[in-house]
């Protein structure tokens, strides 16, 4: 997700057009507009606003119905086709129900008909402004709750954010008797990668795992950087017969994979190691899981890395 918010909302207040072919009806919603203390430009035409909004950005668009060239219902639709953020504010004096319905379809936000009051062009601005405004906290409080679930180094998620997976895959898994893994991967001889690269290229190493593991698994597994050289797959309703066929892709795709210094290795390439375990065959509970997944990838590393081990069934 991208934090979006209007230049104009934070340096000079919301940015309003006012788009109408009468001068008189064009200063009279100006001047109300000003009365509630914000400030509004003008366009006589559908076409123009359109113009001026790719410039400008408006936030809100106060536009007659019926225009020259480019009618308001036509300026509606061809904003909302160029993914415009802007609102739409629609006036006429020759309003039907069937009118309104076709705006709101088309994705206006309030709909006057003339004549009317000044207090009814301030309510409908305020309305406007003041639900653009939550919106935009809404979108502030999602993107900063994103970030706070994803490892900055790496861009996959990080271990609070697989903390609450996992509890919400057992629970699904519960309820609908399916299965998911768990694979705890480790760097081989990171230590010494890092000591003979540096950590600089220690993290590029950290950073291109992250999104070779992101590329072999589906759109809907969780890859997390599990903390220092150490990752976590979690994939849901997967079970122990995908368990090789997945260990074994991410194995050989990291082997395959060049990393710059990887030939001051023991080795002479870089390599991972991979403990799996499966839920509910190897554990009940999220902890145990993990414990699991865990013991099986210092077993693999015990056997000389580079490889995989699956977690034991308990007796």
């Amino acid at each position: 997700m991208t934090l979006a918010s209007s230049r104009h909302e934070h340096r000079d207040g919301p940015a309003i057009l006012v788009v109408d072919d009468d001068e008189m009806v064009r200063d009279i919603v100006v001047e109300s507009i000003k009365a509630a203390g914000f400030h509004a430009e003008v366009s006589e035409d559908g076409s123009d606003a359109l113009e001026k909004n790719a410039k400008n950005k408006y936030d809100l668009i106060i536009t007659d119905m019926r225009l020259p060239g480019m009618d308001g219902l036509t300026l509606i639709k061809k904003l909302k086709s160029n993914n415009s953020s802007t609102d739409v504010i629609v006036m006429t004096g020759y309003g039907t129900i069937e009118n309104a319905v076709e705006c709101m379809k088309a994705g206006a936000l309030e709909y006057l008909i003339k004549p009317f009051t000044v207090d009814q062009i301030q309510v409908a601005v305020r309305k406007a402004i003041e639900l653009r405004e939550l919106r935009r906290r809404a979108m502030e409080r999602e993107f900063y709750r994103e970030l706070s679930y994803v490892d900055p180094l790496t861009g996959v998620h990080n271990r609070r954010y697989l903390d609450e997976a996992l509890r919400n895959e057992v629970q699904k898994a519960l309820r609908l008797g399916t299965s998911f893994l768990v694979l705890m991967i480790d760097i081989d001889d990171f230590k010494i990668y890092n000591d003979r690269n540096g950590h600089q290229k220690g993290d590029e190493a950290l950073s291109k795992i992250g999104n070779l593991l992101k590329s072999v698994c589906r759109v809907y597994d969780i890859v997390v950087r599990y903390g220092g050289e150490e990752f976590a797959i979690v994939c849901p309703g997967a079970n122990l017969e995908h368990a090789s066929e997945l260990a074994g892709r991410i194995l050989r795709g990291i082997e395959a994979e060049p990393f710059d210094g990887e030939d001051l290795l023991p080795s002479g390439i870089l390599t991972v190691s991979i403990g799996l375990a499966c839920f509910p065959v190897h554990a009940k509970n999220a902890e145990d899981i993990i414990r699991c997944a865990d013991l099986a990838l210092y077993a693999a590393k015990k056997k000389g890395k580079n490889n995989i081990v699956i977690a034991r069934v308990p007796k």
